[in-house]
């Protein structure tokens, strides 16, 4: 397991400890500045040396479950990647203006992009050795690199899995802020472009 602290302004140095002590082979990565989620999972995914590559989210919204599933579906079939598609409950855990945000980003990413699935954002993805210098070759720094990286997969006609997924009960998402929103938006621009 690899926990990469992009630059919280938190002090971790405790949790880490405690982590470290109950999963030895855990490594914590940390640095000072906050660079995005893209930047803290190509840092993390540089490190990795096992066949298969799985991340998520911060707050470990999904079941074990669906982690498990998604491992059974890259080793019994012919692909490089599994990526994770959220059930109709995860709309019920987000704001209405969050839902209607997600659902346009849905239907622009099957009107523009040939991707294997249109939800791009949900945060739990795995795949093997095979497409770990394609996941680093992207260069988005923050939220959207999933984006990229469903892009680059559908460049190379990877054989890609979906695997619907759950979310733990209880589980509170973040809010999305305005200026973030609109950031998001230049960055999807930018990987649209290019």
């Amino acid at each position: 397991m690899i926990i990469v602290n992009d630059g919280s302004s938190a002090n971790l140095e405790e949790g880490a400890a405690h982590i470290k002590a109950e999963i030895t082979e855990a490594e914590w990565i940390s640095y000072k500045t906050n660079r995005g989620k893209g930047f803290a999972l190509r840092t993390g995914v540089e490190s990795c040396e096992g066949h298969i590559i799985m991340y998520t989210d911060y707050d470990f919204p999904y079941t074990y479950g669906s982690m498990v599933n998604m491992i059974h579906k890259l080793e019994s079939t012919n692909t490089i990647a599994v990526v994770g598609k959220r059930d109709d409950s995860y709309y019920a855990h987000i704001s209405p203006r969050r839902r209607r945000i997600s659902q346009y980003l849905k239907k622009v990413n099957r009107v523009l992009f040939r991707l294997p699935t249109d939800d791009t954002q949900c945060g739990l993805k795995a795949f093997t050795n095979e497409a770990k210098e394609l996941f680093l070759s992207t260069k988005t720094d923050r939220y959207l690199i999933d984006v990229e990286f469903l892009k680059l997969l559908a460049k190379k006609n990877a054989k890609v899995e979906v695997q619907m997924v759950k979310l733990r009960d209880n589980v509170i998402l973040s809010k999305i802020t305005n200026m973030r929103l609109v950031m998001e938006m230049i960055n999807y621009m930018k990987i649209m472009l290019s």
